[in-house]
């Protein structure tokens, strides 16, 4: 396991260093590569716009609040191959974690010509006047990521983030014996990660036994590790940091690695959400405190946001028949489920494409568990 344990935690750093900047290209060539061979990249005011090559008979705008990351990537690169199946034209404005420029590029996207519009990521208020621009335009629009609907859109397509926070909440109180000093790092002001914070707190309010301590963060891993090695050295008794309850896997990588650097991978438990592949290499790392990952579809988030959306600008689907909240599925992946979660979600080429020997991993964290695909109920 020797080999392992190296190129984890040099896979980790190398994704901590990546965090730092101010975000991505979609035609990037990491995991969850969005069209490379099929697009082209332009760089407009520090704006990353890619275009296809080919025109299609419709021209679809997205509008990304920023690409940097797996949960980022494989939502935008599902909804491209999508439309481009169908026909259509895309392009694709990435805001590079700007908020103002997010909402300068759906401005621009909607006086562009397009004849749809999918929004990735934002605030629901700041964008709802946006939204009304498009549809005095006729121009139809789905959001995803949002985490609640958009007026004047015709839904948001995400997963189902109370439920995810809740199971993430219940593993990660579970694996600390529903006591303890727990730490929540987010980002305020990110709707997604307030949500899930929200759940946490609520969740963990039933155990008195639990005290939670706030770590605002930016989007930078390595600013969050520093923030962690902090936190740690004023905190060095065991047993003085029961657990850390991650918005999600990318944004505590550099807390795993700082907690596995002061030899505290043991005593300390931390979950995430999300289930990038960032989130696995985690999980089966030694001496590493991630024992838990919630895996959502995004791939099904980018693939409904586009069918829907082409349904009602073709006819075949009605609009006022679309909900409003449109969820995807998710599961927990622990290391007593972990090998099957990860072929799960990123296939069977999972350990070729990472460096990890299969094998290795199942004997180090032999199958225990199921996965157990949990999808809200709607009547």
């Amino acid at each position: 396991m020797r080999r392992m344990k190296k190129w984890c935690a040099l896979f980790l750093t190398a994704i901590m260093l990546t965090g730092t900047l101010a975000g991505c290209s979609v035609d990037d060539n990491s995991t969850g590569d969005v069209g490379s061979q099929t697009e082209e990249s332009t760089e407009k005011s520090g704006e990353a716009v890619t275009e296809s090559k080919t025109d299609g008979s419709f021209k679809i705008g997205i509008a990304a609040r920023e690409i940097t990351n797996d949960y980022n990537r494989n939502i935008v690169s599902a909804s491209q191959e999508v439309i481009e199946a169908a026909g259509g034209s895309v392009v694709i404005a990435d805001a590079q974690a700007d908020v103002q420029k997010h909402n300068e590029n759906i401005e621009n996207l909607i006086n562009s010509g397009i004849d749809g519009l999918i929004v990735h990521l934002g605030d629901p208020e700041q964008m709802a006047p946006l939204m009304e621009a498009a549809e005095k335009k006729g121009i139809p629009v789905i959001t995803n990521g949002v985490g609640s609907p958009v007026e004047h859109t015709l839904g948001d397509v995400n997963g189902d983030d109370p439920l995810m926070a809740t199971l993430a909440s219940d593993a990660l109180l579970a694996s600390i014996g529903y006591k303890g000093d727990v730490y929540v790092v987010w980002v305020p002001g990110a709707p997604l990660l307030e949500t899930r914070k929200r759940i946490f707190e609520a969740v963990a309010a039933d155990y008195p036994d639990v005290v939670i301590h706030e770590v605002p963060a930016e989007h930078n891993p390595a600013k969050v590790q520093t923030q962690i090695e902090e936190i740690l050295t004023a905190n060095p008794e065991e047993g003085s940091i029961a657990g850390i309850f991650g918005t999600y896997d990318q944004l505590v990588s550099g807390a795993s690695e700082a907690i596995r650097r002061a030899g505290r991978g043991d005593e300390i438990k931390m979950i995430g959400i999300d289930g990038d592949v960032l989130g696995f290499q985690m999980l089966f790392q030694e001496d590493s405190p991630f024992v838990a990952t919630v895996v959502m579809d995004t791939e099904s988030i980018g693939r409904q946001s586009a069918e829907i959306l082409l349904g009602v600008m073709d006819g075949s689907v009605d609009a006022s028949t679309v909900s409003p909240k449109i969820p995807a599925s998710c599961y927990v992946a622990t290391r007593k489920n972990g090998v099957e979660a990860a072929e799960m979600k990123w296939g069977e080429n999972f350990w070729e494409d990472v460096g990890l020997v299969k094998e290795d991993v199942e004997k180090m964290f032999p199958k225990e568990e199921d996965v157990i695909v949990a999808l809200p109920s709607i009547p």
